[in-house]
């Protein structure tokens, strides 16, 4: 079609609005209609349409339901064989909004009209199905946040585990950094003696005699063993006091999305990210080491 045509087509309004005012006042928009629909049966498309939009735009002039629906159904077939399918199949859904179940046959309209008015209809009720997913799926996420929300578990906790060593009462009461940190402490502390402990026994004996040489070298290993040792029971002590502390018999805590491990992909709830160790105590480890003298503790630093 010709850049000519096309642009004759948004002048069809202004041309309906200068009809009405030069002579046509007295037409009944009833009249209007019959002459609309005379129009379109004789293929003067451009007049079909003139006279319907004077019937829509820029208010609706006519009364019964039907007219409106025809009138939009005239528009937009004559808008589809001028060559305006956008504007066409606007109108037609503005028809179906109004008559959802009008259909056109083939003995007024031109096939492709009749295409693009199914095409328009099978639209519209995609939509519709689309939208009506949307909100169930809406409403299923406002009724899971309203069960959940609802839902309180009480978790009962033994007072018997706060003296526990290795950060199990921290556990319990859900403090997990401070409960990190004690294992952490008490577990290196506790190893590096005993362990240092079976070595002297393993290789010396319980009361076995010590050949000068080693005298040293023992001796150092004796005093790791104690200090260690020691700082295993302040540690346990600390950890024993903090657990007691923070400790409740009952408590309510918050549900997790267990329960909602039956629904669809699209209404689950998303687990958030658990965050990077960013402070100097979460990236700090304290653990066991070997030396040519015997066995210490080391400090490491995790890097991003």
């Amino acid at each position: 079609m010709s850049r000519r045509r096309r642009a004759r087509w948004p002048a069809l309004a202004i041309a309906a609005l200068i009809a009405a005012a030069s002579g046509r006042a007295a037409a009944s928009p009833s009249q209007d209609l019959d002459r609309a629909r005379q129009a379109f049966r004789e293929h003067d498309y451009e007049s079909a349409a003139k006279l319907a939009t004077y019937l829509l735009y820029p208010e609706e002039r006519l009364g019964l339901p039907v007219d409106l629906v025809e009138a939009h159904v005239i528009l937009g077939a004559s808008a589809f064989e001028i060559g305006h399918r956008a504007e066409a199949k606007r109108e037609f859904e503005r028809a179906l909004q109004i008559q959802p179940e009008k259909v056109l046959t083939d003995m007024l309209f031109s096939d492709g009209a009749i295409r693009l008015f199914d095409e328009t209809r099978a639209d519209i009720e995609a939509r519709a199905r689309r939208d009506a997913e949307l909100r169930k799926i809406a409403d299923e996420r406002e009724r899971i946040r309203k069960y959940r929300e609802s839902m309180v578990v009480v978790e009962r906790r033994s007072f018997f585990v706060n003296f526990m060593p290795f950060g199990a009462g921290q556990f319990q009461n859900h403090n997990y950094r401070r409960a990190y940190f004690f294992a952490a402490t008490q577990g290196t502390t506790f190893l590096t003696s005993i362990g240092i402990f079976a070595y002297l026994a393993r290789t010396y004996g319980f009361v076995g005699k010590v050949p000068l040489e080693d005298g040293p070298r023992v001796r150092t290993l004796q005093q790791v063993e104690i200090v260690t040792g020691a700082a295993f029971f302040v540690f346990y002590t600390l950890g024993v006091v903090d657990s007691i502390r923070h400790f409740k018999a009952r408590t309510n805590i918050k549900t997790d999305d267990s329960i909602l491990n039956d629904l669809p992909d699209d209404l689950k709830l998303t687990p958030p990210k658990k965050p990077k160790a960013t402070s100097l105590r979460d990236r700090l480890h304290l653990g066991p080491i070997l030396t040519p003298g015997g066995v210490g503790l080391g400090l490491s630093l995790e890097s991003d």
